[in-house]
């Protein structure tokens, strides 16, 4: 039997990566191409440069299919917080009679639960927090049960319509028939979270270098998400305008700091024969006001969503911004009087923070129905090659 093969094309706020996968044994994933383009990103909700994204996702999709020599069917698109809202419903849906539950049924309930009447979003992802049967009984998924009624709180994630007209047209172009945009965060929920540790409430807070996602997580969906124009790149920056110094030398020292030590030390950088040094008292100064920042804005994430965040759920941190800087996750704790830890996919070779949203996409793409395309379309796209 032929592997399932997929493309996926993941959107962070310091580059845009590409990579064409299937599944491994084991449980595992094997990479056969993967291409990553540095960019100047975006901020809220908006890219800097819309011509050098789309030459960003253009060149990523080009190199990854070229190098795996796959022309994609379906290119799955990772949608980063910023770009999306979620919205939760209470719905039921009542049968004529006693039947037996399949996906029609469900999605039947998805379909009448909510009606997107904004022109500005589009209806990217649809999950179920639960669902509850005519006996009463709440259930994670209800294939396969029986009943005369169905009712299910239902979370509907949105995405900005001006990403989808931006970057579908240019990975339509690079020769995929279809376009799926898919929550980074919600990829990251299901796949970095076990179903019990959802099912218990879960925190996800994905920090990368400009951008933060914060999002509440219960069942197999997200109940509440903000995203925010902050992340690692605003310390690189603070350091960068403090002792006025390039930001690749900023960014060295950011990746040397350890919150934990103070004194007379100092940070030491070496930049080709040059040596730097700086106070570590002031270094660490800096960043733990960058981290407070940080701090505010989890609290107002905490107190907007109108939660109660049971004691005992922890606050699981993932991403480059900040995962690598040493003392960060501890600071974040007691700031934030919460217990913080790391989150990372269980996958070698890719089990680190900044692999997280790639990884994540990957697993879900594996997971979704495979697109059936027309014979003739198949011999368009078998005989022109759109890479070379």
């Amino acid at each position: 039997m032929q592997k399932k093969t997929v493309t996926v094309l993941d959107i962070g706020s310091s580059g845009i990566t590409a990579a064409v996968a299937e599944s491994g044994p084991n449980n595992t994933i094997v990479i056969k191409g993967l291409a990553r383009q540095s960019y100047s990103g975006f901020s809220d909700g908006e890219f800097f440069d819309k011509a050098e994204t789309e030459g960003a996702v253009r060149g990523c999709l080009k190199q990854v299919c070229a190098s795996a020599r796959n022309l994609p069917d379906t290119v799955y698109v990772g949608v980063p917080g910023e770009f999306t809202t979620v919205v939760l419903k209470e719905h039921q849906i009542a049968f004529d009679r006693g039947r037996r539950i399949g996906e029609n049924e469900l999605n039947r309930l998805y379909d009448t639960g909510y009606t997107l009447k904004s022109k500005r979003y589009a209806i990217i992802n649809r999950s179920g927090v639960y669902f509850t049967l005519d006996d009463t009984r709440r259930v994670a998924d209800p294939i396969g049960e029986s009943g005369k009624t169905l009712h299910g709180c239902l979370s509907y994630v949105l995405c900005d319509q001006k990403l989808i007209d931006l970057i579908r047209p240019v990975v339509q172009k690079c020769g995929a028939e279809y376009v799926e945009f898919i929550s980074s965060a919600l990829a990251e929920a299901l796949c970095l979270f076990a179903p019990e540790v959802r099912d218990r409430t879960a925190i996800l807070l994905d920090i990368g270098y400009i951008t933060t996602s914060f999002s509440i997580v219960q069942g197999d969906a997200i109940i509440y998400q903000k995203g925010f124009s902050y992340g690692g790149g605003y310390i690189t920056a603070a350091l960068t305008e403090y002792f006025d110094i390039d930001a690749d030398i900023a960014e060295k020292l950011k990746r040397k700091v350890n919150l934990s030590i103070g004194g007379n030390e100092t940070y030491k950088i070496l930049d080709g024969d040059k040596e730097f040094t700086f106070p570590v008292d002031k270094v660490n100064e800096i960043v733990f006001a960058s981290l407070d920042e940080v701090c505010e804005n989890i609290e107002f994430c905490i107190t907007d969503s109108r939660f109660v965040i049971p004691e005992y759920v922890p606050i699981s941190v993932t991403g480059g911004g900040i995962c690598f800087m040493r003392g960060a996750k501890e600071h974040l704790s007691r700031r934030l009087n919460m217990v913080t830890e790391t989150l990372t996919p269980n996958l070698p070779n890719r089990n680190r923070p900044t692999d997280s949203s790639c990884a994540s996409l990957i697993r879900l793409a594996l997971k979704q129905p495979v697109k059936k395309i027309g014979i003739l379309q198949k011999l368009f796209k078998t005989n022109k090659n759109k890479f070379e």
